[in-house]
């Protein structure tokens, strides 16, 4: 199965001119209309500012490198660097087999290794794939650490950074720089470069290394160790990315009020900077949220990194269903958009 993008953003001389004419055209409407407005019961929108709160680098750093990648559309890239990757794996078999006698693994391990990257590239990709039956998308959930307790697993993790787009931290206590997933993670970190990656889509360090609270899902050697408790969710977010949609999102708030489905959701209109407020949705759990805006690049951007199961774009909200995750590696999201690609 082919990797899909939820959106192929179209900035052709065409459409841009088209989009033009639609302002200017209703520009004179939208102007009378606002002046119509009776401006006392304007709503409050909260203004969201940068959060100084410490994240540690090895995150940010994972966290620049997930959303670069997960907004790559080139087609079939993962598929190709996993190639690339197996083609330096079989240069360097020497070094890698006797790094493995060196650390006393088993002698198959190379031949594992081959075969791990073989069955990355044969397995069918998730990645932005759509169910035909619920319209909902598999998108990657950004930072996702990985508990691995020998070589085999650890190297099983950098490969799934790459199919996944996720990025992997992976969480390796017996983990030194001698080992031979060191010298498959150098090579691999070397083989994202020249796909032009950021390589910080995949680390190692030990568990106690890494703020595992700041991780967007974090994966144990065992499920037992791990209670995640489902809480409804009831809050929906409206982001007013410039002041030209105060009145869009005046008549949504109302319109949403007025339906006894969303009754029971607390609704906030938002706004600030495209960065703040990415970060601070991805911190605030939502059931939906829907952006307003005319720029096609941060309306892309918006849709693919915001982690609510909802999501938006000058539509209004639509739907507030909830859903499990569908795995360890990807979100299930309904994504609808008008007017801005």
């Amino acid at each position: 199965m082919e990797e899909q993008g939820l959106v192929v953003v179209k900035d052709n001389f065409l459409s841009r001119l088209t989009n033009a004419l639609k302002r200017f055209i209703f520009k004179g409407k939208m102007k009378e209309s606002l002046q119509e407005e009776n401006t006392s019961d304007n709503i409050f929108i909260q203004e969201i500012i940068d959060n100084n709160e410490f994240v540690q680098k090895e995150i940010l750093d994972a966290r620049r490198a997930y959303r670069k990648y997960v907004i790559n559309n080139t087609k079939n890239i993962s598929t190709d660097i996993l190639s690339y990757i197996e083609g330096k794996v079989k240069e360097n078999q020497l070094e890698i087999r006797q790094l493995i006698r060196i650390n006393n693994e088993d002698s198959s391990l190379y031949e594992d290794i081959l075969k791990m990257i073989e069955n990355e590239i044969k397995d069918v990709s998730k990645f932005k794939y759509k169910n035909t039956k619920t319209g909902r998308y598999n998108v990657p959930m950004g930072v996702i650490g990985i508990e691995c307790e020998n070589s085999i697993d650890s190297i099983k993790a950098m490969f799934k950074a790459i199919s996944t787009r996720n990025s992997v931290i992976i969480l390796h206590d017996k983990y030194n720089q001698y080992s031979t997933e060191a010298l498959i993670l150098l090579i691999t970190k070397e083989c994202l470069k020249n796909f032009y990656i950021d390589d910080n889509i995949i680390q190692m360090f030990s568990k106690e290394e890494i703020d595992l609270s700041k991780l967007d899902n974090f994966i144990p050697k065992s499920y037992d160790a791990v209670n995640k408790e489902n809480k409804k969710i009831d809050t929906i977010y409206i982001y007013q990315e410039n002041n030209k949609y105060e009145k869009a999102v005046k008549n949504e708030i109302a319109r949403l009020e007025s339906i006894d489905e969303f009754k029971t959701y607390k609704i906030k209109p938002i706004k600030g900077d495209f960065g703040n407020i990415v970060n601070y949705l991805n911190t605030n759990n939502s059931s939906a949220v829907c952006m307003y805006t005319d720029n096609s690049q941060k309306a892309y951007k918006f849709i693919n990194w915001i982690n609510s199961p909802n999501v938006f774009v000058n539509t209004g909200i639509k739907s507030c269903k909830e859903i499990n995750n569908i795995s360890d590696y990807y979100n299930s999201k309904y994504v609808l958009h008008e007017d801005v690609f």
